[in-house]
């Protein structure tokens, strides 16, 4: 019967591993952090992810719930119950595609937009506490940074494998 450390990286020490050098820790962490400093600044009837879908269609009108969840970085089933949720809350409408009965649209109400603009200095105010131990420059280098990451695996969540590896 083999041990688990015969299946080990032959460099691969266990016991030299430091959670502060894991990338997948690190961001955990400061999801933490964000939700934390969220829950203290932004309106409590929206959550980041509410906003993150009312601002993606403030941009985007008219786009249709698999595109909205690929914009936001959603999985269907999370993109389609805050979709439900907001429109409950008549943040959201459904509109029918004229090029396809089939489909809904999505746009915001002016109660949606309302909620975004009210929602944009609490927005702000939070990226700022999150990354008030940085200068101007290196925000925009971890912006920068953290854009290249996520694009990198920017195949759509329900298509892509878990453990797939992905070409360079």
């Amino acid at each position: 019967m083999s041990s688990r450390a015969d299946h080990q990286p032959p460099d691969v020490d266990e016991d030299a591993f430091e959670l502060r050098t894991a990338p997948g820790h690190l961001l955990r962490r400061l999801q933490q952090v964000h939700r934390e400093i969220w829950a203290r600044e932004a309106p409590p009837e929206l959550t980041s992810v509410q906003f993150a879908v009312l601002n993606i269609l403030a941009d985007k009108p008219g786009i249709d719930q698999r595109m909205l969840g690929e914009l936001g970085g959603m999985d269907r089933s999370t993109t389609a119950e805050i979709v439900r949720r907001l429109t409950a809350r008549r943040l959201l409408a459904r509109f029918p595609d004229a090029a396809d009965a089939r489909r809904n649209l999505l746009r915001l109400t002016p109660a949606g937009r309302e909620a975004r603009r009210a929602a944009l200095p609490s927005a702000a105010r939070v990226s700022e506490q999150l990354t008030h131990a940085l200068d101007s420059q290196e925000r925009k280098e971890l912006v920068r940074l953290l854009n290249l990451v996520v694009d990198s695996h920017d195949e759509p969540f329900d298509r892509c494998p878990p453990s797939a590896s992905r070409p360079r």
